[in-house]
């Protein structure tokens, strides 16, 4: 992956230029919905508080569970039960729904919100999304799909934090109709949460993260799976560390799974063959092969990567 920082130097100088131009740094976004407000959704919230205190926030809640939930939370100035009262008069829409609803949300979002308001999302995959919103002549102009790369095995609104994207990756893969001012809003947006922005294609997107991701949480899963309650009961630092993110939401893994299935069937292959590769250096006894195998995992591990 390329290094993020050049993008960090071209969104400073958009918001230098802004900050010359017109003073919408500090004022802009002045409201702010939430369409899903979980992990994700309240960390960005809470970002953009911290950024501006008074910006206005609109959080969608589907139920009036959800309602007191977030009412309790003493973040949002407004909490509406529909799509269409959260996203009137705002700037920025954030759909932080799971990877298999976004598509929808965005295209319902794009009708009763402002022509100039930006549409995001915080989805990790990216490929199925665009295209879905592609087909759409009005959302496809004001929608930038986003992944920051942060977040947590933990799920809810009460786990958010308002420091969850500082100085991590914001992946942003713009469709072919997007305008470009709107890209420019969405480097500038996800730059005021603490977040380092840079662009790439949603198909490299989706395939670099099958690699990075996807598999290695199913390879996580797949290692909780096997260990037998005998074995788990003298389980330490070096099980719970390589099984963490199994401790993820399943539905939503599910979710991602589908959208991204060609790319991550493709890595498994992979994973397959160098397990194999694996099996047979084990099974005959070469513990110098094993070394070496070991020792390169190593130093791929111990190389430095932009991030």
């Amino acid at each position: 992956m390329d290094s993020p920082l050049p993008f960090l130097k071209t969104t400073n100088r958009m918001i230098n230029q802004r900050s010359n131009d017109d003073a919408e740094v500090g004022q802009w976004p002045k409201r702010v919905a939430i369409l899903g407000v979980g992990l994700l959704g309240g960390s960005v919230a809470m970002a953009i508080r911290r950024f501006n205190p008074k910006v206005e926030l609109v959080a969608w809640a589907r139920s009036d569970k959800k309602k007191s939930e977030f009412a309790r939370l003493d973040l949002f100035n407004h909490i509406a039960d529909s799509v269409d009262a959260s996203v009137e008069h705002c700037d920025v829409v954030v759909v932080a729904s799971p990877v298999n609803h976004i598509a929808e949300l965005v295209g319902r979002a794009s009708i009763n919100s402002p022509a100039s308001c930006l549409i995001t999302d915080v989805g990790s995959t990216k490929l199925g999304i665009v295209q879905s919103v592609d087909c759409d002549r009005v959302a496809r102009e004001r929608f930038v799909a986003a992944h920051p790369i942060a977040g947590s095995e933990k799920t809810g609104v009460f786990h958010a934090k308002d420091d969850l994207f500082d100085q991590k990756s914001i992946l942003l893969t713009p469709g072919d109709f997007v305008s470009p001012r709107c890209v420019e809003k969405a480097h500038l947006f996800w730059r005021l949460t603490g977040g380092i922005t840079q662009e790439m294609t949603p198909k490299d997107h989706d395939t670099h993260l099958a690699v990075i991701s996807h598999v290695p949480h199913l390879v996580s899963s797949l290692v909780a799976k096997v260990a037998p309650p005998e074995a788990r009961a003298l389980a330490g630092s070096g099980w719970n560390d390589i099984t963490r993110v199994a401790a993820g939401d399943p539905a939503m893994w599910t979710a991602i799974c589908q959208e991204n299935r060609a790319a991550i069937s493709s890595e498994l292959q992979r994973v397959r063959e160098e397990f194999e590769r694996l099996q047979k250096i084990v099974d005959t006894a070469d513990d110098t092969a094993l070394r070496a195998w070991l020792a390169e995992a190593q130093e791929i591990k111990n190389t430095p990567h932009s991030s």
